[in-house]
């Protein structure tokens, strides 16, 4: 996921806890104090959400670190692009994919940028030989010279 869209989720969710928890507070002050339960409850749901996303998110971080460290690479060309309905500041999320055929076999590699790239772009992939399906493109998209 994008590093712009998780701020994002991650501001949504703290938001969520930070209005839920002073309302619980004041409702549980001046109506009953089950309203103390509910918002909590529903706060501590949200922070649980949030922690499951960071969880999975360094997780892929991870796998991204080995295969950019440890992983074979290869050029690819851009075969496909598809528009997400993400937007940012009026920038619209991008789904790139990269493709190479190393030894005959097909390793694809997906990426997301607010970058619009041609079909036929280069860039660089890294993969692990022996079992390519998370292949992850090397290239940062938005500071590179692929999107100008």
């Amino acid at each position: 996921m994008h590093p712009a869209v998780r701020r994002v989720v991650k501001v949504v969710l703290l938001a969520q806890v930070a209005w839920s928890v002073p309302l619980g507070v004041v409702l549980a002050l001046t109506v009953h104090w089950s309203f103390l339960l509910a918002f909590g409850g529903v706060a501590l749901a949200v922070l649980a959400v949030l922690l499951g996303f960071m969880l999975a998110w360094q997780r892929a971080d991870l796998r991204r670190e080995a295969l950019l460290t440890r992983g074979a690479r290869m050029p690819a060309l851009l075969v496909a692009s598809r528009a997400t309905g993400t937007r940012i500041r009026n920038r619209r999320l991008v789904v790139h994919v990269f493709e190479a055929r190393p030894e005959g076999r097909v390793v694809r590699a997906e990426v997301r940028a607010f970058v619009h790239l041609p079909v036929g772009a280069a860039a660089t992939i890294a993969y692990n030989a022996t079992d390519p399906v998370h292949a992850v493109v090397v290239e940062d998209l938005e500071r590179s010279s692929l999107g100008h």
